[in-house]
């Protein structure tokens, strides 16, 4: 047993330096040749894309660390793909080809795995050491190591050190030790009378660099997601494994353990709130989800939703919901939404914004779209840029063009904006703003009583529509309600729709003269006096209600 136990130990403790773990799979685009005869005086970003053009892959990196703009010389160059990418960026970097890519990756630095220990517990199999820089021999903390088949990983403390648990101490295994700015570096690690070294099939992938890079800076990932979880995610970057289901009470607390922010998931159940790489399927959280990259299909949460990448499908959550990529689909939460460029129905008790919008966004306060808008309905205001459909509020809507602005007021960058000093058929003088798009505008108004009556002051406020707008003549539609001041005893009410046909004199100037037909309420018996041409009287002893109709006109100073 002593002897056995002694070879065991060996064999444990013996590690092979294997180089890069990802580079273990077949190098064919790394050894495709490519030539550069006649090209000269490239930048490294532009000898990337001609060395990409006509493959089957793409080159991935972080324009921050590789210096594309640099000028090279590979005029007349003939060989291998590999030591073009040596021959424009040296050896501080390493080339990882995973399907469908070429990853350029800064690592200056190399890792080894110092002596350690193991021990066999049951079918499990403890994995100790620790792990330090070849050149400086310093300890390295916060190092992921994980094993790529069975999804398990570790990450060393600050002094380097390791523990990791494995399933069934009788098979070779493959460790991988990834950080940032090192080479990642895999060991095989051979229990006894086992020397044979067979990789299983990897399931790690490689997705492209996502917006999921600013996920840590919102208040909700700096609050959920632990410092150990976001080393783990540094460290791994973008190489994700699919999995088909995971359940975690807390981020740190997961079927994956801490590989969570690497996994994908088809199905996800996050008791509290869970912390993965992904969804493609359906995602169900107690209180929060958060995923570093895409959600797709249904993801549904008691308090908040935020998603690294992009959104495809619904997105249901308690108080908010937040993507950092594009979302499409249908999306509501009981406060707000908040998306890079949008598609689909946005909704939310409070209110949504967007970096774009097509479709539709409801809020129950305000609507912001930082781009091209479609159509925007929200309790007090929206804001949107070009809205090539409409916006529908109480109050405000702003953009820089917009069609149908419907809203009291609405300050619109290429609309029309004027104001008028008016008279009408109750003899009151009026001062009124109209602001709106090309088709509708809003308008807002106080008018005054000429004669001297117990409400002399009054507020309108309406919507109008531009029937014909020619160089010279124009004509109007208007709907407009006017509320006098004062105590409700002598409130005077005043619904009108108004026709206005109007003379351009000049482009600033409009004369407007046109009927309208009115419904007047007053609470005021004493004053009974109904002006114009009467259809129908329906007063009374406590009030005054007729239908009758009126003449308005104007003189209208028009700002473009």
């Amino acid at each position: 047993m002593a002897l056995i136990r002694l070879i065991k130990r060996i064999f444990v403790l013996f590690t092979l330096l294997l180089g890069c773990s990802f580079t273990i799979l077949a190098q064919g685009n790394l050894d495709k040749p490519v030539a550069l005869d006649n090209k000269q005086n490239l930048t490294i970003g532009q000898a990337l894309q001609e060395a990409g053009k006509n493959q089957d892959f793409f080159f991935s990196y972080n324009s921050d660390i590789v210096p594309e703009d640099s000028m090279v010389n590979v005029a007349g160059y003939d060989g291998n793909i590999r030591n073009l990418l040596v021959k424009m960026l040296g050896d501080r970097y390493e080339f990882i080809e995973t399907p469908g890519y070429i990853v350029i990756r800064y690592a200056p630095n190399r890792l080894y795995l110092e002596e350690g220990d193991d021990e066999q517990i049951g079918n499990n199999w403890i994995v100790k050491g620790r792990i330090k820089d070849l050149n400086s021999n310093e300890l390295i903390a916060y190092a992921s190591v994980y094993e790529q088949t069975m999804l398990t990983s570790s990450m060393t403390d600050k002094n380097g050190y390791f523990e990791l648990k494995l399933k069934d101490p009788n098979e070779s295994v493959l460790l991988t030790v990834s950080k940032e700015d090192y080479r990642d570096t895999t060991f095989m690690l051979l229990p006894p009378f086992d020397i044979e070294a067979s990789r299983k099939k990897a399931k790690l992938h490689y997705y492209p660099n996502g917006d999921e890079q600013n996920l840590q800076s919102t208040f909700f990932g700096r609050m959920m997601i632990g410092f150990r979880q976001q080393m783990q995610g540094l460290n791994i970057g973008n190489f994700f494994a699919e999995m088909p289901a995971q359940v975690s009470l807390v981020p740190r607390l997961s079927t994956h353990g801490m590989m969570n922010s690497q996994t994908i998931n088809h199905a996800s159940f996050n008791i509290i709130g869970g912390y993965t790489a992904g969804t493609n399927g359906v995602e169900l959280g107690g209180i929060f989800n958060i995923n570093r990259k895409d959600a797709n299909y249904l993801q549904v949460a008691g308090v908040f939703n935020l998603v690294g990448g992009n959104v495809s499908g619904v997105q249901l959550a308690g108080l908010s919901n937040r993507a950092l990529g594009k979302a499409s689909g249908f999306q509501a939460a009981g406060l707000y939404n908040h998306t890079g460029p949008f598609t689909g129905f946005q909704l939310a008790g409070l209110y949504n914004e967007a970096a774009s919008s097509t479709g539709l966004q409801m809020a129950g306060l305000m609507n912001i779209s930082e781009g091209n808008t479609d159509n925007q309905i929200s309790g007090l205001i929206n804001i949107g840029k070009n809205v090539t459909g409409f916006q529908l509020t109480s109050l405000l809507n702003i953009a820089d063009s917009s069609a149908y602005p419907i809203g009291l007021i609405n300050i619109i960058k290429t609309g029309e904006k004027s104001f008028t000093l008016g008279y009408d058929e109750l003899k009151y003088s009026m001062f009124t703003v109209r602001t709106g798009g090309t088709y509708s505008y809003g308008i807002v108004g106080l008018a005054h009583a000429t004669e001297d009556r117990t409400y002399n002051w009054a507020i309108d406020a309406g919507l109008g529509l531009h029937l014909v707008n020619t160089k010279w003549f124009d004509l109007d539609g208007e709907l407009v309600s006017r509320t006098s001041f004062g105590p409700p005893e002598t409130t005077l009410s005043l619904a009108s729709m108004k026709l206005l046909p109007a003379f351009s004199p000049h482009k600033n100037i409009k004369l407007f003269c046109g009927p309208s037909l009115n419904f007047l309420m007053r609470q005021n018996p004493e004053e009974n006096h109904i002006p114009g041409w009467v259809i129908e009287d329906n007063s009374n002893a406590t009030a005054v209600q007729a239908w009758y109709m009126g003449l308005s006109v104007g003189l209208q100073f028009v700002i473009i």
